[in-house]
């Protein structure tokens, strides 16, 4: 038996190094960079009367913005999670990076978190009470309150472009789908789409996309799906 453990042990450190590696690596475009001006994060609330809740929401402004031209627009779901500096996303560093370096353009991104009862929110977001109602359901409720509700408030306060192909629209789980009905159900508004693990199954009905997308007309959206583990 001795004989086999040196074996057995090479194996087990050889799956130990294997697993460190294959752990996901934030790139460089993901760090703070010497020389690139950092835009800035405002959080504001605000109470839905379309929905009768209340929600945090953050703006993010690149130092390139000029009131003057219309700026790209990109909005994210569960927006808690993908403002956050420190988190899995750290989308405004990314946004500095890439705009400052031209592989974007200037664009204001929207941070939107779930829908709660009352101002009380739970410590994790993803548990806010609302959070299914407005993400599961296939709808409009969620793109009316978008499209007629919140961002015609933002649109007074930034220069933001209405052409549809300068729109983005984002989300992790449900926030995914949600994402993607938003596109589906208006494409004249969000033409690009980014869904993180989106939840494409039957919480509410989401199970219905496959067919739906294969049915119909062929719609002028991009989408970029990720998954993994």
């Amino acid at each position: 038996m001795k004989r086999y453990l040196p074996t057995f042990f090479i194996l087990i450190l050889a799956g130990t190094c294997f697993a460190q590696d294959s752990l996901y690596k934030l790139g460089p475009d993901s760090k703070r960079k010497d020389g690139v001006p950092g835009g800035t994060v405002t959080k504001y609330t605000w109470e839905s009367k379309l929905y009768n809740n209340f929600r945090e929401y953050y703006i993010y402004v690149p130092a390139q913005y000029d009131s003057t031209k219309p700026a790209a627009l990109m909005v994210f779901q569960d927006g808690h999670a993908y403002v956050k500096e420190d988190g899995d996303y750290r989308v405004p560093i990314v946004f500095d990076n890439l705009i400052y370096a031209k592989e974007i353009p200037v664009m204001i991104g929207i941070f939107i978190n779930p829908g709660h009862s009352s101002k009380e929110y739970p410590e994790n977001l993803f548990r806010s009470s609302n959070r299914s109602d407005e993400y599961d359901e296939l709808s409009d409720r969620y793109l009316n309150f978008l499209t007629e509700e919140l961002m015609p408030f933002i649109k007074n306060l930034y220069n933001i472009s209405n052409d549809p192909k300068m729109h983005a629209i984002a989300g992790l789980s449900s926030g995914g789908i949600c994402a993607f009905t938003a596109a589906w159900q208006r494409p004249d508004y969000f033409q690009k789409v980014m869904t993180h693990y989106g939840s494409f199954t039957n919480i509410k009905g989401g199970h219905v996309y496959p067919d739906l997308v294969r049915e119909a007309a062929k719609k002028d959206i991009k989408v970029f799906m990720q998954d993994g583990s």
